[in-house]
């Protein structure tokens, strides 16, 4: 890492600047309560919540805590192919290691459930910088798709307009 330091004619209005590189390749164990979620999704083909047992909230993705109570979940929950965007973002720049822009990604709170998932919406025209589709907004109704190979991956299931 390399950070271009103050010269003496840098005022305190100039940004400063900072060079990375980060090329991680990593490895993580899912605990019990996600591996169950990503095996279900392989297995099955569908998505999964998790009930708290104090606030009664379902929660996807499932933990194995109600991030509100604080008490163990408890009670797996089918959840329907079927839900709404709460947050969206469009992605017009290119990010090394992700899909060539422009594509979306955005939060869905599926039916039956309390709380959002994120992932990728398909199925809309997003060429248009200035203005989101129709498809891709705060309040619309989506489906969850799944591929047809899965391999418990967050990969594995993705969002598309209804209809």
């Amino acid at each position: 890492m390399t950070t271009k330091q103050d010269s003496p004619q840098s005022t305190a209005t100039e940004p400063w600047i900072v060079d990375q590189h980060w090329d991680i390749t990593y490895q993580h164990v899912a605990d019990p309560v996600a591996a169950q979620f990503l095996r279900t999704m392989r297995d099955e083909g569908k998505l999964t919540g998790i009930r708290c047992p104090k606030c009664e909230r379902v929660l996807i993705p499932p933990r194995p805590f109600c991030d509100r109570c604080f008490v163990e979940t408890e009670g797996w929950v089918d959840l329907p192919p079927e839900g709404v965007i709460e947050l969206f973002t469009i992605v017009h720049l290119r990010v090394k290691g992700l899909p060539d822009p422009p594509y979306a990604l955005v939060y869905v709170r599926p039916d039956g459930a309390d709380t959002a998932i994120m992932n990728y919406f398909r199925g809309a025209d997003l060429s248009n910088a200035a203005e989101p589709p129709a498809e891709v907004r705060i309040g619309e109704r989506v489906g969850i798709k799944f591929a047809d190979e899965r391999t418990g991956r967050m990969t594995d299931f993705w969002y598309e307009p209804l209809g």
